[in-house]
């Protein structure tokens, strides 16, 4: 299921400890391979409307327009050659957040 970075940004959200994992093969700069997970590691699935289940696929153009907005950030703890986690940010929160919910 692809979504868009308003929709990502919502499931980030949505579930405490969730991130966005993002591998790339760095010989070749290519090979991106992006996941949503959530603070198990587990990827976060969702269901079709036909009841199938699949991963979340989060495409690069949407991760990087998030990361652009400043919206998630980089877990600098978790950097590696070929490797990035990205977190929800203190911004990407309160955009997140839905109106009339809590204290902004």
């Amino acid at each position: 299921m692809r979504l868009l970075s308003e929709d990502i940004l919502k499931e980030l959200a949505s579930v405490e400890g969730r991130y966005i994992e993002w591998e790339w093969d760095p010989r070749t700069q290519g090979g991106d391979y992006i996941a949503m997970r959530d603070s198990s590691g587990l990827p976060v699935q969702t269901a079709h409307a036909s009841g199938r289940i699949k991963d979340l696929d989060v495409p690069v153009r949407a991760l990087e327009e998030l990361i652009a907005q400043e919206l998630v950030c980089e877990d600098q703890t978790k950097r590696e050659s070929g490797f990035r986690l990205y977190r929800l940010s203190a911004q990407g929160q309160r955009r997140a957040r839905p109106a009339g919910w809590g204290p902004t």
